[in-house]
């Protein structure tokens, strides 16, 4: 389970469940006896940040590869041509 949300004012939101912090790890029936200490306890996970302006969430791509590694690219908002940004009433 994993999701990544995009918001227009640039912030981001990933979400997900790891398997990671446990002792031992099974995958493709092999054993893995895990040295690492520092890691997070298993279970659900949330993590959020902002980027540094405006962005357009339907321009967004994102890929999360075997190696754990989430790569994703989202383009900067832009006003649509002759408009200013105004209200007008």
């Amino acid at each position: 389970q994993f999701s990544c949300e995009i918001e227009y004012d640039g912030k981001v939101v990933i979400r997900g469940v790891t398997s990671t912090g446990e002792s031992t790890v099974m995958r493709n029936s092999r054993v893995f006896h895990m040295k690492t200490q520092h890691l997070c306890p298993p279970g659900p996970f949330s993590i959020s940040f902002y980027l540094p302006g405006p962005v357009d969430p339907r321009l967004f791509s994102g890929n999360f590869g075997s190696d754990g590694i989430l790569e994703a690219i989202v383009k900067k908002y832009r006003e649509p041509t002759g408009t200013s940004g105004k209200v007008r009433l």
